[in-house]
């Protein structure tokens, strides 16, 4: 059995304890993969041992916190403590193919730094190259052969063919996928559902608008404010419930921004209910959309895809987005949930939320509808089945075998 080494960002453990939607991506993956025996490197945790095989799985985490994080992020090119330690875990293991997720950097440097020029290299983007911290970001004039590039979306592959997968032998789709089995749609479990609203002081008639994510002007939590003003002017009884921090990582997931700082001065003017839970941890998450009678995601970026789209439709809610980036691949308009025309548009947000709070009939379709297809289409199953699929033809186009 061929084996393959999944290597994650520096920033957070695998399984990803301090949220993560690319280290939940390894870890839900890894675990299912039936024809590739997979190998996953990531950073330490100190809940985490630094070498252990788990479902199948043999997990590297390489120690990276305090003052050798610090220098590996700040000045990785003289301190490449991760680079390095990947690198000897590569020797030691000796795998059939590698998978960098969302580090172009690293994968640059294992090639030609660090001796890993003669094994086949996969770059993984879930998300696009501006997405990138600064410190991220290779230099594009430089060439970089692959032995394959893959993307979240079509949306991330069309946009980086010329830029980070450019020298890339070919070019694949590989989506984001989620646990049926871990959400569950409020019509299947009504009492665990009124237990999580009960916790939260929510009555079980107070209709709920959810958001799960960062909060984060990016994620568009501002604009989401500014419609729920314009419902309450309509709808009183409407509850905003926020679920998230501002970051991922130990101790910075409830880190005060001056972002978060002006959203709570808002919400305390604000003339409706507001809840914000603050982060929950990625094993928890499924609970959170028990929340909700439809969810709204306004990200003003372009997302790669975003997970959380996935995670509300399993959940059997209707989705209320923006059409940026890979968004409306996962969200069909009209048939799991409804497409703003202009991702700022706050009035045509709050149109849209009243419209599903009044409708319970096209709250029951879209939500029913979106769970049918992501139970057909985007299961972890299915995904590690695609992926296995890829390292056939990316070792088939580099090797012919």
């Amino acid at each position: 059995m061929p084996t393959v080494a999944l290597i994650g960002p520096e920033l957070y453990p695998i399984p990803p304890l301090r949220g993560g939607a690319v280290e939940l991506f390894i870890e839900q993956t890894a675990s299912r993969l039936t024809r590739w025996r997979p190998v996953v490197i990531g950073p330490s945790d100190p809940e985490l041992p630094s070498h252990e095989v788990q479902g199948g799985v043999e997990y590297f985490r390489i120690p990276l916190d305090g003052w050798r994080g610090w220098l590996y992020r700040r000045h990785r090119r003289y301190f490449p403590f991760y680079d390095l330690q990947v690198a000897k875990i590569l020797r030691r293991v000796q795998p059939d193919l590698v998978h960098v997720h969302n580090r172009p950097l690293l994968a640059r440097s294992l090639k030609e730094d660090h001796g890993m020029g003669n094994l086949p290299m996969v770059l993984h983007m879930h998300n696009l190259y501006h997405s990138l911290g600064r410190r991220e970001k290779p230099d594009l004039a430089a060439s970089m052969p692959l032995a394959g590039f893959i993307g979240c979306s079509r949306f991330v592959v069309e946009h980086e063919k010329t830029r980070l997968g450019r020298d890339a032998a070919a070019h694949f789709v590989v989506y984001n996928g989620v646990d049926l089995g871990d959400f569950f749609p409020p019509w299947d479990r009504p009492e665990p559902r009124q237990q999580m609203r009960r916790h939260y002081h929510l009555d079980d008639g107070e209709p709920t608008v959810l958001f799960v994510g960062k909060l984060r002007e990016s994620k568009g939590v501002h604009i989401l404010l500014a419609a729920m003003e314009q419902v309450w002017s309509r709808f009183p009884p409407a509850v905003l419930v926020l679920v998230g921090g501002t970051e991922f990582g130990r101790g910075r997931t409830d880190r005060e921004t001056p972002f978060l700082r002006e959203l709570r001065r808002q919400i305390e003017k604000a003339r409706g209910r507001v809840v914000i839970t603050g982060f929950i941890p990625p094993a928890r998450i499924p609970e959170a959309y028990l929340l909700g009678d439809i969810f709204v995601g306004p990200s003003q970026i372009e997302e790669g895809l975003g997970m959380v789209f996935l995670e509300a439709s399993a959940a059997g809610l209707p989705i209320i987005a923006t059409r940026r980036g890979g968004i409306p691949e996962i969200v069909k308009d009209g048939f799991n949930g409804l497409l703003l025309q202009q991702y700022d548009d706050s009035r045509d947000l709050a149109a849209k939320i009243r419209l599903l709070l009044e409708d319970q009939s096209l709250r029951r379709r879209l939500g029913r509808q979106g769970r049918a297809w992501v139970q057909d289409n985007f299961s972890w199953e299915r995904i590690a089945q695609r992926q296995e699929e890829v390292y056939d033809e990316i070792v088939e186009l580099n090797f012919g075998t």
